[in-house]
């Protein structure tokens, strides 16, 4: 966990330094996009080669359903409380 932190705040520092070369940071987002399409695969690979898991699907799933909609509920209703707490905010500093 350390080594992941360190490299974060190691991309922290050299985004803020300006020392990250320009062609790399243009293609950063493409990068990260690509790299979380690769971590993801990866993960579904080792979640579909274990029995345990495929067997736990069917009562997994459905906590797993309930607990997504209840966070996806969850993040809209914080995000139509706060968004013109947060909108107007910004209107101020301008």
């Amino acid at each position: 966990m350390w080594l992941c932190m360190m490299f974060l705040a190691l991309g922290i520092v050299l985004g803020v330094s300006g020392k990250m070369p320009v062609k790399i940071a243009e293609r950063s987002a493409g990068f990260q996009f690509w790299s979380l399409l690769l971590i993801l695969f990866a993960m579904g690979v080792s979640i579909g080669s274990n029995d345990e898991i495929i067997e736990g699907f069917l009562s997994i799933g459905l906590h797993s359903v309930v607990f997504a909609a209840a966070a996806i509920m969850g993040s809209l209703a914080l995000v139509r409380i706060l968004r013109p707490v947060i909108q107007h905010k910004g209107e101020d500093t301008r």
